[in-house]
């Protein structure tokens, strides 16, 4: 059977979508199924030297891929998820108009009854 490392996953507000291992890309069903059959394994390396199994989990609405290293109920794969890079936004604050070029504004656009 051969192994393969989970580098990270893809989620949304469903839950893990995606696999990427060191060999590509796999959707979560196509995972389920290997570890059902027994075709394939997957791991985690929380740490340098400890391997982690990933396990498939079933409930009534379906399966889920499990995996925990550190002992507690947590899924921790939703640790390994790939999270965008955020960045700071400068907010420029627009200049004010001066009160004459309000009031000529206001002068020429206004409606005279």
């Amino acid at each position: 059977m051969t192994e393969h490392l989970i580098e990270y996953v893809a989620r949304d507000r469903t839950g893990i979508t995606a696999v990427v291992t060191t060999t590509g890309v796999l959707d979560v069903d196509t995972v389920i199924d290997h570890i059902r059959a027994g075709h394939t394994g997957y791991y985690v390396a929380a740490d340098s030297w400890k391997r982690t199994p990933v396990r498939s989990m079933s409930f009534t609405g379906g399966s889920y891929l499990f995996a925990n290293w550190d002992g507690t109920k947590r899924n921790m794969l939703h640790d390994l998820a790939f999270r965008m890079p955020t960045r700071a936004v400068e907010v420029v604050q627009q200049p004010r108009r001066s009160w004459w070029l309000t009031r000529a504004l206001r002068g020429l656009f206004s409606r005279a009854a």
